[in-house]
């Protein structure tokens, strides 16, 4: 009777569980699709808005991008906003929440076990594990936008008065977390260049949401455990040196540039101003600097940062911090002539190298394909649409004035890559890393990628 019945559980245990990647797509699908239809209601907006209009809308802040074709603050009511609000929190909480089961369903490795609450069968998800690791993200999120909306609301309060200004704290403090780039400004942060209170709070909250789930509580753990796993130091690490490299081109590209850097009145507003700009594309979108009015070569820097975006267990995109370094490794080995590359001393593995190249060679390939479908569609110069291209499948949000001029077509090809981007790394990582399940206790258990 007990093997019965063993049996039985186990066979509705079989029922219940989804591919991870599988419970990705869909779920985005469906908010994006409710998403469309509480945002074409006329109580969302102040103006009619279209059907392409508002799937775009619903698109980018599902996909956390941030790309809009009509500005969100004067176009949408407080519904609308609210409701953008809510697609950002869910898309942004649900990737962090999907890499986080995807790496336990690997066979995947988490320190801080205090903090570990899913536990999945091998390549399999159980909707009660997905509940589970949802309520550990979810909480923890909360507490850190909690924190980060009293300074903005000292910002914002004086400014808008209290109900106002503690939407726009609680608008830009979920749009940051989250890495969406969604302001209420049809300037995004461009009034608050010199302002140190929101030069430090919103890339405070974007990296720290980029870092993801994983660094977080292994950050957390630290002051226990008095380790720190090799992913959580390669994603540390590499945000810090792309972080200060980024800023210090920046400021050295565009300080003498009288439409961007060369127009604020001191060097504190311009370094302010660098420091956001070289941090945000690491897939937030926010900007204080008129993007269109970038030099080519600030234009380049900014692309290289969207291609690499942030880490991998966060709610940024792009190919990640630990693929670039993974990447980096490989070569440094390579051109010394060693077998095995390494990063801080630790072996990387076949597994992680292929998932690093697989997930590398897909973003060219997606950039090179998007920038060719908008050079067919858009009348633009090249480098726009490029910039457009990486921008949307790095789900950044950054743009030069394309996306408000894009044709039918053109929004079809942004829409379309901002759901690739957004879905594909991971995808790609998890089906790579379950075709190697023989080596799940080597170091693709630790670094993550994609």
């Amino acid at each position: 009777m007990d093997l019965r019945r063993e049996r039985h559980h186990q066979r509705l245990q079989r029922a219940w569980r989804i591919s991870p990647p599988f419970l990705l797509t869909a779920g985005f699908m469906v908010l994006i699709l409710v998403g469309t239809a509480l945002l074409k209601l006329p109580l969302a907006v102040h103006a009619p808005l279209s059907w392409g209009e508002a799937l775009f809308t619903a698109t980018s802040a599902v996909t956390v991008t941030g790309l809009v074709v009509t500005d969100t603050g004067p176009s949408f009511s407080i519904w609308g906003e609210a409701v953008i609000l809510v697609l950002m929190q869910a898309g942004g909480l649900g990737l962090m929440t999907f890499a986080v089961l995807a790496l336990l369903s690997l066979g995947g490795r988490v320190r801080g076990r205090r903090y570990l609450v899913a536990s999945t069968p091998y390549n399999e998800t159980h909707p009660r594990d997905v509940i589970r690791t949802a309520k550990a993200v979810v909480k923890l999120a909360l507490v850190i936008e909690g924190i980060a909306l009293v300074p903005l609301a000292l910002v914002w309060v004086p400014e808008h008065g209290w109900l106002q200004g503690l939407w726009w704290s609680l608008f830009h403090t979920v749009s940051a977390f989250n890495n969406a780039g969604f302001t209420l400004s049809p300037d995004s942060l461009m009034a608050y260049a010199g302002n140190p209170v929101i030069n430090m709070v919103i890339p405070a909250l974007y990296l720290i949401g980029g870092l993801g789930f994983i660094v977080v509580i292994g950050i957390l753990d630290y002051p226990r455990s008095r380790q720190l796993d090799i992913n959580v130091k390669v994603v540390l690490f590499g945000t810090l040196v792309l972080s200060v490299m980024g800023a210090a081109m920046i400021y050295m590209l565009e300080s003498d540039n009288p439409a961007t850097l060369a127009a604020l009145p001191g060097l504190s507003d311009q370094l302010w101003a660098s420091w956001l700009q070289a941090t945000t594309p690491r897939t937030a979108g926010f900007n204080s600097l008129d993007i269109s009015a970038l030099t080519q070569p600030t234009s380049l820097v900014l692309m290289l940062l969207m291609f690499v975006g942030a880490g991998a267990n966060g709610t940024g995109s792009g190919i990640k911090v630990a693929t670039l370094f993974v990447l980096l490794a490989a070569t440094w080995a390579y051109l010394r002539r060693r077998s095995q590359p390494t990063l801080f001393s630790q072996a990387i593995d076949t597994t992680t190298l292929l998932k690093a190249l697989a997930v590398a060679v897909m973003a060219v390939l997606g950039i090179f394909m998007g920038t060719l479908a908008l050079s067919m569609t858009e009348d633009a110069d090249l480098l726009t649409v490029a910039f457009e291209a990486t921008s949307a499948l790095g789900t950044v949000g950054l743009t030069q004035g394309l996306t408000t001029e894009l044709s039918g077509g053109g929004q079809v090809i942004i829409m379309v890559m901002m759901f690739v981007g957004r879905v594909c790394p991971l995808t790609v990582a998890y089906l790579v890393g379950s075709a190697f399940a023989s080596s799940r206790d080597s170091m693709q258990s630790e670094l993550q990628i994609g």
